[in-house]
């Protein structure tokens, strides 16, 4: 069985290997520019996406691709096994048990979800479209996220 952490990783590898690159400012763009070749000038030859980020148009279907194809991550998240696991690894990387959104943060990482402070994780899962046994999955990390910061002293 895969686990959520190097799947997590995986997918974070695939991505720092495309080939995007980032300036948040004209000479950081002006640098990256004359690396591959271009000009600052020769802005029809990239695309930009949020954030700072740009790729060649000769790129566009690597992109793409990455973009297209889900997540490997979403589909094993139909294991409740991998799920729990997934919840509790979340669930320690947010400070769950101290942050006032933390079901929010938590279900977030899986997909979109509209924040509101009367929603529970149940909610999230189900906004999601994940059903009784992920639910559970989620209750079950949860319980386990709390065992973990009593034994650790945590707060």
């Amino acid at each position: 069985m895969a686990h959520y952490k190097e799947l997590k990783d995986l997918r974070q590898q695939e991505f720092n290997n495309l080939p995007i690159f980032y300036a948040f400012g004209r000479e950081q763009f002006k640098q990256a520019m004359e690396e591959r070749g271009l000009t600052e000038n020769d802005t029809d030859k990239i695309y930009s996406l949020p954030g700072g980020g740009f790729y060649l148009r000769t790129d566009a279907q690597k992109i793409r691709d990455f973009f297209v194809n889900p997540d490997p991550v979403l589909e094993h998240m139909k294991d409740p096994v991998f799920a729990e696991e997934a919840f509790l690894y979340e669930m320690e990387n947010h400070e769950y048990g101290i942050n006032w959104q933390g079901d929010w943060d938590v279900c977030s990482v899986f997909g979109e979800v509209e924040y509101a402070e009367e929603k529970s994780y149940t909610d999230y899962l189900t906004e999601l479209g994940y059903g009784e046994e992920i639910i559970k999955a989620y209750m079950n990390a949860k319980l386990r996220f709390y065992m973990l910061a009593e034994e650790k002293g945590w707060y």
